[in-house]
């Protein structure tokens, strides 16, 4: 069963997606974890900074007494009469309310009139009270040192005292003077509105934040410093308005789910959009490049692939591009190694074939000088395949070779010794200078190459030249230079020298005998012995052949 594909543009839409949709999941979890643990918090610190008049009142009366106890003890003191037995607990528990309505009053006072001379002249014109309320404000304003002024014990005997609100009378009703014994005016205790229920959420805590005075609570609160000449000497503690459950119902994902399910819908067109974009992105390019790859599966080594991208999938159309004539390069030297070896399979296999019919026909006899013949023939084919032979173990890297302690200098001068007989019988001068180095090699092998170089040498030079063989040797390198004089080389012919059925002159090769893999032989062998063989042109004027290992496997 034939497994189903999944087009590039449906990966591109799946991860775009998911990714988006993970982070708007996990964006919108941390939003609603900080919300949960921080909003409710964060309203009561904003309640805080509306009790700045409150918290310079509460300054003002630690200053006056030193202490916070003592402080109230002494504000309740102040009332005369004689208490009832619940009184003093009553008072204390409203204490820090009575202060917190004082201080509102006095903002709401010093807020909506100015000065005019020395005494404070109501501006009408921007307070929320008429006139009358303003009065009555005015007449009962009340002092943080003392807050419960006007009231008298027992508390119950002050019922018609307490005014909670100013719209409790009819607009045409002047407010009332409580005059006490001595004929002097009381205040009345007026409550101002408390719309944001402060005052039932407040409590007074000392510097170490033990609880003074207020309302207790077991959830966390938010804290405001007392500061009394650079010093904290205690703290405003107020409980949030809002309750785990209120934070809840403002919560993003409590009443906005409509809006998360608008974002998710944006968010898949968004990704389908994204994906289908970059689809048509790279989609173009990597079908081109499976194109290009379909043309070199079917042999079409000279299609190139354009792609003007700087980015990955362009650096994989250049090397694509580069691959392909790569294999251009090698269908074509196999194409030329195919013809070039049948064709020097060719000449001696005709020349055989020619001499056997005819002495099959009896216009030639087996004499001595035609077997003899016949036998070159067959030698030159000889040395043809094992030439072949060993080129293909050398591209497969399986050309064997059995390293040695060896002197190169005695294996060149050996050599040359026994080809001093064809280079005079040539009319070519030889001459030889060196020194020799234990190095780890093959002794046949590198005697292969030498016979190789000479032969070469032997081959193109002219009659009456010359072949100088020398050393250069360094603590790291042991170096043979064979130049020899002319036939010199063209600067095209040395770049090509070295390749397979390479030849100079063909016409003079064949004469001599030579295959054109020689040299491309002795590149490999020498490769493998762990040297290099390089050529340029002689001082000489013909052919300089550089010959060089270095030390690094010398044997002391």
């Amino acid at each position: 069963m034939k497994n189903r594909r999944i087009p590039i543009a449906l990966r591109f839409f799946v991860t775009v997606l998911m990714t988006t949709l993970v982070i708007i999941t996990v964006s919108l979890g941390v939003l609603h974890w900080t919300m949960q643990r921080s909003f409710t918090k964060y309203v009561a610190d904003v309640e805080l900074q509306k009790l700045g008049h409150l918290n310079e009142n509460l300054a003002g009366v630690y200053l006056a007494y030193h202490d916070w106890g003592n402080a109230i003890q002494a504000q309740i003191l102040q009332i005369e009469g004689d208490a009832a037995p619940d009184d003093y607990d009553k008072l204390s528990q409203w204490w820090l309310r009575r202060q917190y309505d004082i201080a509102l009053q006095q903002r709401y006072f010093y807020d909506h009139t100015f000065v005019e001379g020395e005494a404070p002249v109501i501006n009408s014109s921007t307070a929320l009270l008429d006139q009358q309320d303003l009065k009555v404000l005015k007449e009962n304003l009340p002092s943080e040192y003392r807050p419960f002024e006007g009231l008298k014990f027992p508390l119950s005997a002050n019922q018609n005292f307490y005014r909670t609100k100013f719209k409790d009378r009819p607009r045409t009703e002047e407010p009332e003077a409580v005059v006490n014994h001595e004929g002097k005016l009381n205040k009345r205790i007026i409550a101002m509105p408390d719309q944001l229920g402060l005052s039932s959420r407040l409590s007074l805590y000392d510097a170490d934040k033990n609880f003074i005075v207020g309302e207790r609570s077991e959830q966390e609160l938010s804290f405001q410093p007392i500061w009394v000449d650079g010093k904290i000497v205690g703290y405003l503690g107020l409980k949030s308005v809002l309750g785990q459950d209120d934070a809840l119902s403002i919560n993003f994902f409590s009443n906005q789910k409509r809006y998360l399910l608008l974002v998710y819908i944006l968010t898949f067109l968004a990704s389908l959009t994204a994906a289908l974009l970059l689809a048509t992105y790279f989609k173009k390019p990597i079908q081109r490049l499976l194109n290009a790859a379909r043309e070199l599966t079917q042999g079409n080594y000279q299609h190139q692939v354009k792609i003007n991208r700087n980015d990955e999938l362009g650096d994989l159309s250049n090397e694509i591009n580069q691959l392909a004539e790569i294999l251009d390069q090698h269908e074509r030297s196999r194409k030329q190694w195919v013809a070039d070896t049948s064709h020097e399979l060719k000449t001696p296999l005709a020349v055989l074939q020619a001499q056997i019919e005819a002495m099959q026909d009896g216009i030639r006899k087996a004499t001595p000088e035609h077997l003899e013949a016949m036998m070159r023939q067959v030698m030159s084919l000889k040395k043809l395949t094992q030439d072949l032979a060993a080129l293909a173990q050398a591209d497969a890297q399986q050309l064997t070779c059995y390293l040695a302690p060896t002197d190169p200098w005695e294996v060149v001068v050996q050599e040359v010794d026994n080809f001093r007989l064809k280079f005079e019988k040539a009319q070519i001068d030889i001459e030889i200078e060196g020194a020799g180095a234990q190095l780890l090699l093959d002794r046949d092998r590198f005697k292969q190459v030498i016979v190789n170089l000479l032969s070469n040498s032997e081959r193109y030079t002219e009659s009456g030249g010359k072949v100088h063989l020398h050393t250069v040797q360094d603590q790291d390198s042991w170096t043979l230079y064979v130049d020899d004089s002319p036939y010199g080389l063209s600067d095209d012919q040395l770049t090509q020298l070295g390749q397979r059925f390479y030849r100079v002159d063909d016409s003079r090769t064949r004469a001599t005998g030579g295959t054109g893999l020689g040299l491309a032989l002795s590149i490999k062998i020498v490769q493998a012995l762990g040297g290099t063989l390089a050529f340029e042109h002689s001082p000489l004027g013909g052919l300089r052949c550089k010959l060089s290992f270095k030390k690094n496997n010398d044997v002391q």
